[in-house]
């Protein structure tokens, strides 16, 4: 019982101590914008400056070299990844994980390019909040 008692009281005093860092360093975060401002207000520059990116140099493709293009990721009789989710969900009925759906849209033919497809069926899960809907952590059902 005194060894729990100690383990707890260890454990509380470790997050009030990661509470407490973490409050110092928002501190010297909003510290450090102020000065930040005041630096750009010297040099003339809105505190709302955007960072410019350097452009990425690409290396120089040579003439004798095909260029090689991917083919289209969404090869089955042109649907998308998205509309057959749609169908796999309908007839389904009921809600199906990320790995469910991708084995079944690759089922009906459905290619990727990626070396992963879930991902792919991840991305129009979660861009699409139209027409899914996420019910459980990976898993997601039709919004209509």
């Amino acid at each position: 019982m005194d060894s729990r008692v100690n383990r707890i009281t260890a454990e509380i005093a470790a997050v009030i101590e990661r509470n407490l860092r973490l409050e110092l360093l928002r501190e010297r975060e909003a510290m450090l914008e102020k000065e930040l401002e005041a630096v750009r207000r010297e040099l003339g520059r809105p505190s709302h400056a955007v960072r410019v990116r350097r452009p990425v140099r690409r290396p120089a493709v040579s003439v004798a070299q095909p260029v090689h293009k991917p083919a289209a990721s969404k090869q089955t009789r042109g649907a998308s990844a998205r509309a057959l989710i749609i169908q796999t969900l309908r007839r389904s009925g009921r809600p199906m994980t990320i790995r469910e759906l991708t084995k079944a849209i690759t089922r009906k033919g459905w290619k990727s390019n990626r070396k992963d497809p879930s991902k792919t069926v991840d991305v129009a899960l979660r861009h699409n909040p139209r027409d899914f809907r996420r019910t459980a952590p990976g898993t997601f059902a039709l919004n209509r």
